[in-house]
């Protein structure tokens, strides 16, 4: 196909600059239903002020600007002494066109202006083929077949499906067209070359792809996040694509023919209604969908009057949150100050969790930082719902200090304590004391060691009970195994000497050994084929006495010794239980070094011991939690360093995440004193509904239960395991009675050690509530609470379902409701 623009539209402004302009056709040919690039390359005109791009109107086809690319190049030429210096200025002003037909186009003619400089391209015609269709690929949009709303991101998904493999794609998706009717933002892309960009309006929008088969098909799935700004009924033309497929069959060096196909979609449509004015709450920002919650955190709860306070604003939903925004905070301006810009919000790599940070001054007195209340519109329901966070104390101005006790969630005192007490006496009974220097990164005996050692005790008092009942239960076929080998030695003797000596000495003992080898293995000597009468005859033939026996015969004899042998019942052997090798490939967790974490953990954790003030007190600790918890990360098992980060949490007033630790150390060490005395205080501190219940029968029948560590029941069950077998193997032939007797009590130990475990992994979905939160009776933030109360970090509870961003809950007294995720998190680590 010749190029698409027949006429590039050229002239030159003939004045003293020499100003010029000409259009040209970018990125290849044109072609309908998809879009296409035109430049307009302008020279000769000052580098400043930049010429507005002018507006391109072409009759039947949508021109959408994309800008203006300034180029300044300046040369510098050197000749016989003289220096020339060269000053090129050139602006390229884009355009991307899209037309519904093929045929030929007008183009109008256009001007650059700056200042007095002007130029004018030439009228152009504009050429634009159609491609041909092919069953070799398919193109499927799918819009959702409701109304949606103004606002409401929903995923649009493009399947791709073609049958050979494609080059020189592009696509067309009308959707994508307009942005100002419709934003539309890829999801996050884990893998760069798993990726294609689309025009979208002005720009390109790289979606990625998931590939998998269809019958025949190789299926590319794109989904695009897709946001209505405008409302409205939109009849959307055909979506396409154009892509250049393989036509013939390769050559020796892998080249083929190819050439340019279309596929298009059926015309879709799509109705976006504007959301409504009746019941709009104040502090609606434009945030549209389901299932959101709102958590608050400040820096710190102690201010001077006119300090700021860090506020950090949590908004969480069960589906992407790029477009959402933070309204207004609604605290009173008698107060607080709050910056008039709304605050950048950082999305989660999930894009699920947007958080924001906004610096509140204090200018007034107060006691709390009150409830945020963050509105949406549920599409669903069509209508408006507003949730509210939980209020932050705070204490301005000297007034009464706020220590653990006052955190969100904990109940509050008739009177306010001192300044001076408050932070010590809330933490009273607790064990704050950290771990030794060198123990944090002390783990129980685990992974391949602990491993190798069961496995050894496992299988070498398996391997000597299976060998040695073999020897007895065998020693009868072993005895009879004796006398073959002996009559076989025989024969090869008397065979051996057949060839030297004269055929006559073997007359007698060369058959007799056949026939003992015969009998030994049980067989008839009827069963040699004659071998032995042909010896026999052989032996006592004239000149017997000169000659050896041929050697034809002591080749049968040989053969014949050979098939008896192969031949011969096989004894049946007891197969020695455990004495096959394990592959067993436990690989040891890489655990990076986590000193440094702990060196800066401890040293926050000292300063904040030291500190005087409650609020530096409670930052230290803060910051010692969270080097601790970056130490954590990196070695889980560690149960000293849980205990510490733990007793962190709980100087900081984390009572959810101190809970939290103390119980991972316990899961890992159960008879940790420290952890099961502060995890007994942090329990005293919740409500007697929500505590879990102590003990059990199998605490009360099974002292170590509790307190023994599970590395510590598997060699111990292992070892009671190898005594009882080793007891019980025949060492005299038979097992006395008094074995048997005694095996029992190491037997009853193993058993008791496999039931405790079995127990142990009972727990699976033990979790702790890590923030405080409002207990819903369904699986949405507009259902209604499930308690009047809400329930406070540090709770634990049972998980019994997760479900789109909720999680199903059940606390000791049996009661039953929903929690956010976040603010739910697993004891165990799975």
């Amino acid at each position: 196909m010749k190029r698409a623009l027949i006429v590039l539209g050229l002239l030159a402004a003939h004045n003293a600059h020499a100003q010029s302009v000409r259009m040209q056709l970018t990125g290849g040919e044109a072609y309908a239903g998809l879009p296409f690039g035109l430049a307009i390359v302008a020279d000769g005109f000052d580098e400043n002020p930049q010429p507005a791009q002018p507006t391109l109107a072409i009759p039947g086809a949508t021109v959408t600007p994309l800008g203006v690319q300034p180029n300044v190049s300046t040369s510098i030429q050197i000749f016989n002494g003289r220096r020339t210096e060269t000053h090129t200025v050139r602006f390229v002003f884009q355009y991307r066109v899209q037309v519904d037909k093929a045929g030929e186009y007008q183009v109008p003619p256009v001007t650059i202006e700056q200042g007095s400089k002007k130029a004018t391209t030439d009228a152009a015609r504009l050429r634009v083929g159609d491609v041909p269709t092919t069953d070799e690929m398919k193109l499927e949009v799918h819009v959702p077949d409701r109304a949606l709303w103004v606002g409401e991101t929903f995923p649009l998904e493009i399947d791709w499906l073609v049958r050979k493999s494609p080059e020189d794609q592009q696509f067309s998706i009308p959707l994508f067209a307009d942005d100002k009717t419709f934003q539309v933002v890829a999801p996050p892309n884990t893998n760069p070359r798993q990726a294609v960009p689309f025009p979208a309006g002005a720009h390109d929008v790289t979606l990625p792809f998931d590939r998998d088969q269809q019958g025949s098909y190789t299926r590319f799935k794109f989904t695009a996040l897709v946001t209505p700004r405008q409302p409205g009924h939109l009849e959307l033309p055909p979506a396409q694509v154009v892509a250049r497929l393989q036509t013939g069959d390769a050559d020796f060096f892998g080249r083929s023919d190819s050439q340019l196909f279309k596929a298009a979609d059926v015309a879709r449509s799509i109705d976006v209604k504007p959301l409504p004015l009746a019941n709009r709450p104040s502090s609606f920002a434009g945030a549209v969908g389901a299932n959101f919650s709102i958590a608050t955190r400040a820096s710190r709860s102690v201010v001077q009057l006119g300090e700021p306070v860090d506020l950090e604003v949590t908004i969480k939903s069960d589906a992407r949150l790029d477009t959402l925004s933070l309204g207004a905070l609604g605290l009173p301006a008698d107060k607080f100050s709050v910056p008039p810009d709304p605050p950048a919000g950082v999305l989660a790599d999930d894009g699920k969790t947007k958080t924001f940070k906004v610096s509140v001054q204090v200018v007034g007195p107060a006691t709390e930082i009150p409830a945020l209340a963050f509105s949406y519109f549920d599409p669903f329901k069509a209508e408006y719902a507003t949730i509210h966070s939980e209020p932050i104390a705070l204490s301005v101005k000297g007034t009464s200090i706020v220590g653990a006790a006052d955190v969100v969630g904990a109940p509050k005192k008739a009177s306010s304590p001192k300044a001076s007490e408050t932070d010590d006496v809330s933490l009273v009974g607790a064990d704050l004391a950290l771990s030794a220097p060198g123990d944090a990164l002390a783990t129980p005996l685990g992974g391949t060691t602990l491993w190798a050692l069961v496995l050894i005790l496992y299988l070498a008092p398996i391997a000597i009970f299976g060998v040695r009942t073999w020897q007895v239960r065998t020693q009868t076929e072993r005895e009879e195994a004796g006398e073959v080998r002996a009559a076989r030695r025989r024969v090869e003797d008397e065979l051996a000497r057949a060839s030297t000596a004269p055929a006559r000495d073997l007359a007698t003992a060369l058959p007799q050994a056949l026939r003992a080898l015969a009998k030994a293995l049980g067989r008839s000597a009827q069963d040699d084929g004659g071998l032995i009468a042909k010896i026999e005859t052989e032996a006592f033939a004239p000149g017997a006495a000169d000659h050896p026996l041929p050697a034809s015969l002591r080749a049968d004899a040989d053969a014949l010794v050979r098939r008896w042998l192969d031949e011969r019942r096989k004894i049946p052997r007891a197969m020695i239980a455990g004495a096959i090798l394990l592959a067993i490939a436990w690989p040891a967790r890489a655990h990076a070094d986590a000193s440094a974490s702990i060196d800066e953990a401890r040293a926050a954790y000292q300063n904040a011991m030291a500190a005087t003030q409650p609020a530096q007190r409670q930052q230290a600790f803060a910051r010692a939690q969270s080097a601790f918890a970056a130490a954590v990360d990196e070695r889980p098992d560690a149960v000293d360093l849980l205990i510490d980060w733990g007793n962190a949490a709980l100087g900081a007033g984390d009572l959810g995440t101190a809970t939290l630790a103390y119980r991972r150390a316990l899961a890992v060490e159960p008879g940790a004193s420290r952890a099961a005395r502060n995890l007994a205080w942090l329990r005293g501190r919740v409500p007697a509904s929500m505590r879990p219940a102590e003990g059990g029968a199998a605490e009360t029948l099974f002292f170590f239960h509790k307190t023994w560590p599970r590395a510590r029941k598997l060699v111990v069950g292992a070892a009671a395991f190898a005594i009882a077998l080793i007891l019980l193997t025949p060492w005299s032939g038979r097992r006395r009675r008094w074995q048997i007797i005694v095996a029992i009590a190491p037997a009853a130990i193993w058993l008791m050690m496999i039931v405790s475990i079995a127990l142990e992994r009972g727990h699976g979905d033990d979790a702790v509530v890590v923030e405080a939160t409002v207990l819903r009776s369904a699986d949405s933030a507009n259902a209604p609470q499930a308690q009047s109360a809400p329930v406070p970090a540090g709770a634990e509870v049972t998980v019994l379902e997760r479900r789109g961003g909720w999680t199903d809950v059940a606390f000791a007294n049996g009661a039953t409701g929903w929690l956010p995720d976040g603010a739910v998190q697993l004891v165990s680590r799975r």
